[in-house]
Formats: structure tokens, sequence, C-alpha cells
């Protein structure tokens, strides 16, 4: 099945947080300590504060443009790939959670913080496939097909008389891989190529 939902590059982009050649040996300051709250959004140790400010000084990022939110979007992604590389827990990272619900929802999947925080979590699984289906619950589904759910079923009809919003939203609700969702991706059948979510933008 193909989950639509991994933002593996993400992932396997990120770049270390510097070589030892020059590390950082010294507790942030205060307002070092506030960019990297700003950055991080969750309690790090002090190693993990280190490494961050590694980046910092590495990437040479103004803390205060953490703080203000200030930093272009190429610093910030940066900023990102070095402090996920230096948290043991990357779902409990929340910009990191951010990046990876937009990813998920630009290849047509929405999802929940918590649905997101698992999926992270579940690709250090052996199995990261079976861990992630699991982390999505009954939204999973290969059969869920017009008949299966009254609910999906009305939002079928409705999508099929040329709602677009019910295109979407059947898209939305359905378990995925199954036919309720292809037929709401599709718009009804109208646009095969669509991702998802653009039934309403495409044909209003």
């Amino acid at each position: 099945m193909n989950l639509r939902l991994l933002p593996l590059a993400m992932l396997l982009a990120m770049t270390g947080c510097g070589d030892d050649d020059g590390a950082i040996d010294r507790d942030p300051t205060e307002d070092e300590a506030r960019a990297i709250a700003a950055l991080v959004g969750a309690d790090l140790s002090s190693d993990e504060q280190r490494c961050v400010l590694q980046g910092i000084v590495d990437l040479d990022i103004d803390p205060q443009a953490i703080i203000d939110g200030s930093l272009t979007t190429e610093d910030d992604g940066e900023m990102l790939a070095a402090a996920a590389e230096c948290v043991d827990d990357l779902a409990a990272l929340d910009p990191f959670v951010q990046s990876f619900i937009e990813g998920a929802a630009e290849s047509g999947t929405v999802l929940s913080e918590d649905e997101a925080r698992c999926a992270i979590r579940a690709l250090e699984a052996d199995d990261s496939e079976a861990a992630i289906l699991e982390c999505l619950g009954d939204r999973v589904g290969d059969d869920g097909d017009y008949g299966d759910d009254p609910i999906l079923d009305l939002l079928w009809d409705q999508c099929e008389n040329g709602n677009a919003q019910a295109c979407d939203e059947l898209y939305r609700e359905a378990p995925i891989g199954s036919r309720y969702e292809i037929y709401g991706r599709t718009c009804g059948d109208r646009l095969p190529e669509s991702t998802g979510l653009t039934c309403f933008e495409e044909l209003g």
C-alpha cells in the first residue's frame, strides 16, 4: 500500500550538528536558550542543548532571528534539520512534527498531531510500514467501497452529484487505500491525477 504520508526526504537529508572540531563546551546564554526553546518547543538535556547550540554557531544563525521568527525559509529548514539531529525523540520536537504534518498534507494525507508523532516514532520500528499503519488505526483499509459505510456513502453521493467539497471531505475521512479514498481523491473520477484535497479548488 502506498501510504502517501512520509516525507522521508526530510529525514534522509538531515545534517549533523557539526563535527567535533571546535565543539561547544559551554551552556547556552540566556538568549541562546530562548532561541533553542523557540526552535525546538521541547525540554532538552544539556547535551542536546549544546548540540543545538552547535548548529546555531555552525550555521551562523542569529539567536534573535529564531526568537522573533525572522529566519529565512532556508535558514529555518537548515536549523530544524540540525536540531533534529540533536534530539533523541523527534516526535517531541514540535516544529518537526508540524513539518511532518505539512509534508504529509502536500502528498495528500491529513494527519493529526498524535498520528504524526506516532508515525515519526514508528519509523524506528523493524517493520515501519506496519507500525505506521497501526498509528492510523481504523483510517486504514483496502476494502472500503460504496455500501460499506452509510456516512461515506452519503459523501460519495454528494461528490458524484458534483459537490466538490464533499469529494474533499470523502478523501479526508475515508480509510487509506479504500475505494472511498480513491473516489474522493479523484473528485468522483473526474480528476484522475489529483493528489487529494484539491477538488473544491479545482472544480469549485
